[in-house]
């Protein structure tokens, strides 16, 4: 039922479907975190820092501008100003799209984290472009493995967000002008998931974004 109302209370905000599940993962994968976490491409204040269970003070924010909130100023196309094994947690939520290559900064990621430490991302794969300034790529699972393999990383999970009917609904999210028309649209649409055969969503999936979770 909490899921229900937080559903709700999201979608009335004008909160995307793709945003939605994205936030339920880092509520499910990113409590009691320990030690030091570092959030790249973090921006001022983003929405998931309400989802999961760190004090954001104890959080390092890097951003490739000076902003509130921000407390470290770095560009990801090049190496990451911190020392190796320095890092327990490493984020980079809905940002691997717009690296130059991506299998640098992973490697960075690597490095910087501890022995046991954990990487959490997010990758977008059906979605509009999102210059920021550049928007370089769309990920697929076998696409993410390579990535993650010839970066360095054996022990990873990748897990689909949603399915055709709520990529599609996704894509369309802002034209719903009235949030109510938002409310069952998205809720259709994850019904209309549920009734894709398993053998198609593990053959040919199609989901929103991946979610990762990968350890040194």
């Amino acid at each position: 039922m909490n899921k229900f109302f937080n559903f709700t209370k999201e979608v009335f905000t004008g909160k995307s479907l793709g945003r939605i599940l994205f936030n339920w993962q880092v509520q499910k994968h990113c409590q009691n975190l320990k030690g030091i976490s570092i959030d790249l491409a973090a921006g001022s204040n983003p929405s998931y820092y309400r989802y999961w269970g760190l004090d954001k003070n104890k959080v390092i924010k890097v951003d490739y501008k000076e902003k509130e909130g921000v407390d470290v100023v770095a560009n990801l196309n090049h190496d990451l100003p911190f020392k190796d094994n320095h890092a327990d947690n490493i984020f980079l939520f809905n940002a691997i799209y717009i690296i130059e290559e991506p299998k640098n900064l992973l490697r960075e990621i690597r490095r910087v984290l501890k022995p046991g430490g954990i990487f959490f991302f997010n990758s977008p794969l059906i979605n509009n472009e999102a210059p920021e300034p550049n928007d370089y790529r769309r990920l697929t699972s076998q696409g993410l493995t390579k990535l993650l393999e010839g970066s360095g990383f054996s022990n990873f999970e990748i897990i689909p967000l949603g399915e055709r009917f709520s990529a599609g609904v996704n894509l369309w999210h802002s034209f719903f002008i009235f949030n109510f028309i938002r409310f069952f649209a998205f809720a259709k649409a994850l019904l209309l998931d549920k009734l894709i055969p398993k053998k198609i969503k593990k053959l040919h999936p199609c989901p929103i974004s991946y979610f990762v979770i990968a350890k040194k």
